[in-house]
């Protein structure tokens, strides 16, 4: 992305950062984005883990007014 985006409510600049989610033996992960639907599997949970390495880091931008959150799933590496 080349520039910061602007908040949807407040119109204000937005902050980079970004969500966690704990794995197995509390470690941390970034959430991906993957297309289609999940693939259920009994060892990894909810999707296959096939499908998340093929997925799009998640970035995340918050207003600092408002505290929205903004989404975006880059075809690059994660921003920031």
């Amino acid at each position: 992305m080349a520039h910061t985006p602007t908040c949807l409510v407040c119109q204000k600049e937005m902050e980079l950062g970004f969500m966690t989610d704990m794995g197995h033996y509390d470690t941390i992960r970034l959430p991906r984005w993957c297309a289609g639907t999940p693939e259920a599997s009994f060892w990894s949970g909810e999707a296959k883990s096939s499908q998340a390495k093929t997925g799009a880091k998640v970035t995340a931008y918050r207003c600092p007014t408002c505290k929205a959150l903004r989404l975006y799933a880059f075809d690059e590496p994660a921003q920031g």
